[in-house]
């Protein structure tokens, strides 16, 4: 399976709204968590 970039922000929209990650194929869990941190990180300094 192959991953292409904009997949990943859609998977990661699909885990904010509730779908179990671990659900996802596995190819996606590592990116989309990274995803996820990314934008928790970039939220977190945007309020510093």
């Amino acid at each position: 399976m192959t991953v292409k970039p904009y997949m990943i922000p859609v998977y990661a929209v699909l885990v904010k709204a509730g779908r179990d990650i671990e659900t996802l194929p596995e190819v996606y869990i590592l990116p989309v968590a990274e995803h996820l941190a990314a934008q928790e990180e970039a939220a977190l300094g945007a309020t510093e």
